[in-house]
């Protein structure tokens, strides 16, 4: 009998019908989520005996779909009843979705409800990771250093310990989205209503370290340099992997810390982080409890199928991995631009 596993990406996969029903997915979100997406179904049909299954928005063309059924959405509860059916007969579900208006929450929630394996983190790591100002505390309290800052809404007063520049994003932001550099005081945007999270600017090197999880001890996979934007947005451009010694080495022992603070995880998380101009000035940003766009990097830069890596680590067996140590460099959407 086969191994049915159901590969869930929330903007292809007709998510965006509940999130902007009059809206036909585009831009960013889109495109990385299409990369994380045809790379893990890519990998996945490669495994033996195994069935890969996932719906698709029926108003987005796919352009390969081989050896994986997908099963066309065309509404929010089309797309709510056929989740339910696959990840309740799965034998492991992948949920790849943003953090913001809790998409990637309510999804892990969802499966774990319905009595499906998760291969990713559970929810309450999910939400942990979903909010800044509870990853901030969290680290905080393992003694791992982060920005400074502070939790903001439109119209606080701007804190007086402040010091500029400084980074405003959403509270539960994903992939970039909503994130603005402000100069100085005078400088500082309107904002529209909600919660924020505004700290000071970390200066180095921006990178980012996926982990594998499970029973046993967490596996770092190699660490990648970022490329973001350099207009104040902070725009996911792509990356670059492995990261250069002696970076890469202080980024996967940080990121190593930060999983071993989360016992019960499995599968894929990412980390981010800036690196100072030493390790004493090393900072953790972000926590993403799921798939990253790091991996279509990765598995171009692996020997291995780092799709069976990931089971194996979930299930508490030691995977077997090999990297080349040319560098590979992708952009956003997954096209491999060296390596």
């Amino acid at each position: 009998m086969a191994l049915r596993i159901f590969l869930y990406e929330f903007v292809t996969g007709g998510g965006m019908f509940s999130a902007a029903p009059g809206e036909v997915p585009a831009g960013s979100l889109l495109c990385e989520g299409a990369a994380m997406f045809a790379s893990l179904a890519e990998d996945f049909a490669r495994l033996p005996d195994t069935e890969v299954v996932a719906l698709g928005d029926a108003r987005l063309t796919r352009t390969d779909s081989s050896g994986i059924n997908i099963y066309p959405v065309t509404n929010a509860e089309d797309e709510s009843s056929q989740f339910d059916s696959l990840a309740a007969s799965a034998v492991w579900t992948i949920v790849i979705a943003p953090e913001f208006d809790e998409h990637l929450l309510n999804r892990t929630r969802r499966v774990e409800e319905l009595g499906g394996r998760l291969l990713g983190p559970d929810s309450r790591i999910v939400e942990l990771g979903t909010y800044k100002e509870s990853t901030i505390a969290h680290l905080a309290r393992h003694g791992i250093r982060t920005p400074h800052g502070y939790r903001f809404s439109a119209g606080s007063p701007i804190p007086a310990a402040l010091r500029f520049p400084a980074i405003l994003k959403p509270h539960d932001g994903a992939g970039s989205q909503g994130i603005q550099r402000i100069e100085n005081r005078g400088s500082f945007p309107r904002i529209p209503a909600g919660t924020y999270r505004l700290e000071e600017f970390q200066p180095g090197t921006p990178a980012s370290v996926a982990v594998l999880c499970g029973p046993n001890s967490p596996i770092a996979l190699p660490a990648c340099r970022q490329h973001l934007a350099e207009d104040g947005s902070f725009a996911y451009r792509g990356g670059k992997v492995p990261l250069d010694e002696p970076l890469r080495v202080r980024a996967e022992r940080l990121a190593l810390k930060v999983a071993g603070t989360l016992p019960s995880c499995r599968g894929y998380i990412g980390i981010d982080m800036v690196l100072g101009s030493s390790g004493e000035f090393d900072a953790v940003l972000e926590l993403n409890p799921r798939m990253t766009t790091s991996y279509v990097g990765l598995r171009r830069l692996a020997r291995c199928n780092l799709a069976s890596a990931m089971i194996d680590a979930a299930e508490g067996e030691t995977p077997d991995l090999c990297f080349d140590a040319e560098p590979v460099e992708f952009s956003a959407d997954g096209t491999i631009l060296q390596g």
